[in-house]
């Protein structure tokens, strides 16, 4: 009986223990999911909570942005004088008369690049020489246009304004621009700003970048290359008005649309371009692009291969020969991203460039005094 008391009390023991252990651990079971549960409820709303953090950060920085950029776009107002039939509701002098009046008949855009008055929009908003053409500024002020000037390549203008007394606008605020070397990514945000009076005041549209160093066939007079394509929603008013970056820098200068698909193309606008456009009207009179004198191919890579070289230019003269390859301008080496024309254009006549030259797998370097002043 003694043992047969031990065996069962062993048993018993083992029970108990084994019965206890299952109590804890479940016990332990049901404290460690009551944590979890807290833990991923708390994590989950410290995620949304940091999501919504970063969504109201990212629309005070547009709200921010936008209210800032607007401030250098303008509205171009086209005004001509037209002639219009006049009935005469007396009928004493019928048929009644021919009367000109001046009236408005466009609505564009335009992007102040400097305190002096200077405007930049596209050639084509402003190129009817007939026409009368005005500026209002954010605040509803209005400026006369004094002087144009045209680029003879490219789908862009300068405007100079004066006030109601004829003195040069000042205290203006320039927009913003990037140096020649920004790199613009893919799937970047873009927002376009027009200002037009026509129907609306500031408006603003969003998208991505979606396309660079794109090419349009549009007429002969001008040159579209280089674009940026961007799937924010832009009209004709668009024209003029600035593409810019999610920190309101200039990417680039609304120029086409392609009809019925929506997709629109953006002139790049870089400082240095910006300053040698203003340059060459402060130093000629007019907007003149340099001249090199040469014929060339882009190639997928670097560089553009030289297919042939004008006698006594600029090119033929520092010593460049058919066959080189140029890769580079002034340490800038030429790219989809920077090509060659896009860094050319950022000089003026009369500038000396640096130009890295591969010859017979040979590396050179020439200067290169530029041409293209008008007579």
């Amino acid at each position: 009986m003694q043992k047969k008391h031990i065996i069962l009390l062993v048993v018993f023991n083992v029970f108990l223990v084994f019965l206890g252990s299952i109590i804890v651990w479940w016990i332990t079971k049901s404290k460690l999911t009551s944590l979890w549960i807290s833990m991923e409820s708390s994590m989950g709303s410290k995620v949304e909570d940091i999501k919504k953090s970063n969504f109201l950060a990212l629309q005070s920085s547009l709200v921010s942005t936008i209210a800032t950029a607007q401030k250098s776009v303008v509205n171009i107002t086209i005004s001509k004088d037209i002639k219009l039939y006049m009935d005469d509701p007396s009928q004493l002098n019928s048929p009644g008369s021919i009367q000109q009046q001046t009236a408005k008949v466009g609505w564009w855009s335009g992007i102040i690049v400097s305190k002096q008055g200077y405007i930049l929009t596209n050639k084509h908003v402003v190129q009817d020489t007939t026409a009368k053409y005005s500026v209002t500024l954010y605040d509803g002020k209005i400026y006369t246009v004094d002087k144009v000037w045209f680029d003879d390549f490219l789908d862009i203008a300068i405007l100079k304004i004066i006030d109601s007394d004829g003195k040069p606008a000042t205290d203006l605020i320039p927009a913003p621009f990037l140096p020649l070397d920004t790199h613009v990514d893919i799937g970047q945000f873009a927002l376009a700003i027009w200002n037009s009076l026509s129907t609306y005041t500031n408006n603003v549209t969003m998208g991505i970048i979606w396309g660079k160093n794109k090419q349009l066939t549009i007429n002969k007079n001008n040159i579209y290359i280089w674009l940026y394509q961007t799937d924010a929603l832009v009209n004709p008013w668009n024209s003029g008005g600035p593409l810019l970056d999610i920190q309101g820098n200039v990417l680039g200068i609304t120029t086409a649309i392609t009809e019925g698909e929506g997709i629109a193309f953006a002139l790049p606008i870089s400082q240095e371009f910006l300053k040698s456009t203003i340059k060459s009207i402060e130093n000629f009179g007019k907007i003149v692009r340099p001249i090199v004198g040469i014929q060339y191919t882009e190639s997928n890579g670097t560089g553009i291969a030289i297919k042939d070289v004008l006698t006594d230019l600029p090119a033929w003269e520092a010593g460049i020969k058919i066959g080189d390859i140029i890769f580079a301008i002034n340490g800038k080496e030429i790219t989809n991203q920077l090509p060659f024309l896009y860094q050319l254009y950022t000089y003026i006549p009369g500038d000396i460039i640096s130009v890295d030259v591969l010859r017979n797998w040979e590396k050179l370097k020439f200067n290169v005094l530029l041409g293209g002043k008008p007579q």
